[in-house]
């Protein structure tokens, strides 16, 4: 496609996405959302093809699912009444269809979940020991798509969420590479710090809006595997640099604004998956 055809085909596909999104549960046809995309059911099909590329079957399924495995790690619903404001006639094939997706059921997505939650929790009440859990890596540098947040740490998933959103409607989903979050220490912010939202993404030279593109360095890092729920990755990285980083050979190493990573490495998109690498820059303490 050239590039105006191309940008005007993608705003309509976005309209699409934005009506997915806003009503999951509805019975949304082809022939429905072409109405919404302003085209004929056939050069709809063709074009969200080309423009996501996935039918919208296949997006429908992904945004109904993403959006359910959310509401189960994030609420006390019952299964049955998820399953049926995601657009499932019935719990089993609702389960059926997740299990297909998070190579898990419904219940035991949410149990893995918070059990893994309740025990990052403890262990860091406890005092974390990180001697045998902690990597000395060496990360390459890369380019990222990011999205700054702004307000308290525990409205981050809310900003995840709707970057995930913004990737969807772009038609950038299944270009990711990696998803990470990019941590700047900064004394003048707020909270000491600056948060994005981050992906490494093909996205050719196209300019978005409300997204910068960032460079991040590579070199040392120490990295923790964290099976948990977000709202322990502060906590954990506070441990890191007050119980492990001391009594190591490394220390904290902010040159050239090196920045602390968050790397998802379990279902990227819901940013709420239980694993995540924690990368801390460090560099070899001197005389070591």
């Amino acid at each position: 496609m050239r590039q105006s055809t191309n940008h005007r085909y993608l705003e309509r596909i976005e309209r699409v996405v934005d009506a997915l999104l806003s009503a999951p549960a509805e019975a949304h046809s082809v022939e429905s959302l072409a109405a919404v995309a302003n085209m004929s059911a056939y050069h709809f099909h063709r074009v969200f093809r080309t423009v996501m590329g996935e039918t919208v079957n296949a997006t429908m399924r992904r945004v109904r699912l993403s959006l359910a495995a959310d509401r189960l790690i994030n609420g006390r619903e019952p299964v049955g009444r998820i399953a049926e404001s995601a657009g499932y006639e019935s719990p089993q094939a609702f389960a059926r269809a997740f299990r297909g997706f998070k190579r898990t059921a419904p219940v035991e997505y949410r149990r893995r979940f918070r059990t893994a939650g309740r025990a990052a929790r403890h262990r860091l009440t406890v005092g974390t020991v990180f001697e045998n859990a902690i990597d000395i890596v060496d990360e390459p540098a890369c380019r990222v798509l990011a999205m700054r947040h702004d307000g308290p740490v525990l409205s981050i998933p809310n900003s995840s969420r709707h970057y995930w959103r913004w990737l969807l409607r772009s038609a950038l989903l299944q270009r990711v590479r990696q998803t990470v979050g990019v941590i700047y220490m900064d004394s003048r912010e707020t909270n000491g710090f600056r948060y994005y939202c981050a992906v490494e993404v093909d996205a050719d030279d196209r300019v978005f809006r409300d997204v910068t593109r960032l460079s991040l360095p590579g070199g040392c890092y120490a990295r923790y595997r964290l099976r948990g729920p977000g709202s322990v990755i502060a906590q954990t990285f506070r441990a890191m640099q007050s119980d492990w980083l001391p009594r190591s050979d490394f220390e904290f190493d902010d040159t050239h604004a090196r920045p602390m990573l968050e790397r998802y490495l379990d279902d990227a998109p819901s940013y709420e998956g239980p694993i995540v690498d924690l990368l801390m820059p460090i560099r070899p303490r001197p005389n070591h």
